[in-house]
């Protein structure tokens, strides 16, 4: 059975692997474009470049570039496709299963591992991670590699399971910083076992050491990057953490609670997951898994200005796998309850007994219910994303147009969020489709005269999105009565640097 279940889940993610970059993500298209220069550029993975890097060289500050690294490779020797990037996070998806499916068999008989295998493989946004062109596929595999390890070395005391899970957490913070929040829950692990007597632990030194310094010494590296050269994805350049407003401002919270909701409880899993905890706190699946969630809870409420939005909805990927082993857990409490009902049947009153067992019921149907709306969202979503996106079509059909070479500028967005903080403005999926390298334009500062500018340093064309150009009052207009338009549509307009406007007509 679990052979099957495997299986089907990796034929769910196959059938992902062979898409374009055909989605106006910023990200994706970000670490197209890195992987495309480290192949065709530069291929020092210490200096990563992105394609709005103006008229400099593009170094930026990001996680380590081991993904888009690994994609470089594979179009140095089989030619550009965008199908490799997708493929790379296919395989690293596999891992993320196996190591899974290990994880609930440590704690789990077989039949909840298979419950919280499925709800885990099923998830959406395990499922989307698991062929996006974003470091997340590689982090989660990392990350649940060094749970797995972690919690094994506990258990079973052997150094070799320490090492591993040294080496595969430290792999999980360089491809995601986020993932830094594992460690709280590892402390609070090692402080339950060894009690003050961990201080004195050398192994737990060494663990560390090995875990953050590789970090640490890339965070720095790339801060130094952006600290030269201006550039980052989102690190430096936005401000994503907690501030006096969240006490006053209940959208930060009912946004981190709402993607939980939707994207990982699956609406139906809460029943499932009271169930489980209520009747089964003291047990040590429940234990470790509300452990685990609170440490991740705790990321989300630091970075709320990130993680509470909806495009970030990715970022609850972490929540998933302590959810899956609550899941799973239920359906063990469910056993365990109903062995119990038919153990003291005669010594109850018939209404507590139809009581306990119509509450089992009612949390399998749950689970039921909590899966098939998990291959609902899965679905759904591997259908939506078939379709290729109007930006996408219009780009593929300006590309002719721009028959000179040279660089561009596209509307990129907001300089700031509504409460004043920064934001990362920059938009990369034009510059990826277009094949060019040039500068953004953030909302509160795009006018003709900083078009003009950067027309005299060199860019040609002005690839621009009326949904950011009209923010800014009569700015359409007046690129329209300076510059030759190209090609338009109700969202996009294309302008030509080079040449003026056609005078008006009677």
């Amino acid at each position: 059975m679990v052979s099957l279940l495997f299986g089907g889940l990796i034929l769910l993610r196959f059938a992902d692997a062979f898409r374009p970059l055909n989605i106006a993500s910023w990200r994706e298209c970000d670490l197209g474009s890195i992987a495309r220069n480290f192949a065709f550029e530069d291929a020092d993975p210490l200096y990563p470049r992105v394609d709005w890097r103006g008229d400099g060289p593009g170094f930026a500050e990001m996680e380590l570039p081991l993904y888009p690294y690994l994609t470089s490779i594979t179009y140095r020797l089989f030619g550009f496709d965008d199908h490799y990037g997708r493929l790379w996070s296919f395989i690293f998806s596999i891992g993320s299963l196996i190591f899974f499916y290990k994880l609930a068999r440590q704690y789990l008989d077989p039949l909840p591992a298979i419950v919280a295998f499925s709800f885990f493989g099923l998830n959406p946004l395990v499922v989307e991670v698991a062929t996006a062109v974003q470091p997340e596929g590689l982090m989660l595999m990392f990350y649940l590699g060094g749970v797995l390890f972690f919690l094994r070395w506990l258990r079973e005391d052997r150094r070799a399971d320490l090492a591993l899970a040294a080496v595969m957490t430290a792999m999980s913070l360089l491809a995601k910083a986020s993932s830094a929040h594992i460690g709280l829950f590892f402390g609070i692990l090692l402080f339950e076992k060894f009690g003050w007597s961990v201080f004195r632990r050398v192994d737990v030194y060494l663990f560390g050491l090995v875990t953050l310094v590789p970090a640490i010494l890339w965070t720095t590296h790339a801060k130094g990057l952006y600290s030269t050269y201006g550039n980052s994805l989102g690190v430096s350049n936005e401000h994503h953490w907690i501030g006096w407003d969240f006490f006053t401002d209940s959208e930060f919270m009912a946004g981190i609670l709402r993607s939980e909701f939707f994207y990982v409880w699956a609406g139906f899993g809460i029943v499932a997951l009271a169930f489980a905890v209520v009747r089964g706190y003291s047990g040590r699946p429940v234990r470790l898994s509300l452990l685990w969630l609170a440490s991740v809870f705790v990321f989300y409420l630091l970075a709320a200005r990130t993680t509470s939005q909806e495009w970030a909805s990715y970022y609850h990927v972490f929540s998933i796998a302590p959810v899956s082993l609550l899941f799973g857990s239920s359906l063990a409490r469910v056993r365990d309850h109903l062995r119990e009902t038919a153990d003291k049947f005669s010594l109850r009153p018939l209404a507590a007994n139809i009581f306990r067992a119509s509450l089992a019921i009612v949390v399998v149907i749950c689970v039921l219910a909590s899966l098939a709306v998990e291959g609902v969202q899965a679905r759904r979503a591997l259908l939506n994303r078939r379709v290729p996106e109007p930006a996408f079509i219009w780009a593929e059909k300006v590309r002719p147009l721009l028959d000179r070479d040279g660089l561009i500028v596209v509307s990129g967005g907001n300089c700031h969020d509504k409460r004043g903080h920064q934001l990362a403005y920059n938009a990369s999926y034009f510059f990826y489709w277009l094949e060019r390298r040039g500068w953004n334009t953030c909302v509160e500062r795009q006018s003709v005269a900083v078009i003009r500018s950067f027309a005299e340093r060199g860019a040609e064309y002005f690839v621009a999105q009326h949904s950011m150009t009209q923010q800014t009052a009569g700015f359409d207009a007046a690129v329209r009565r300076e510059y030759a338009l190209l090609d338009e549509t109700p969202e996009f307009s294309l302008y030509d640097l080079r040449r003026p406007a056609a005078p008006d007509r009677p």
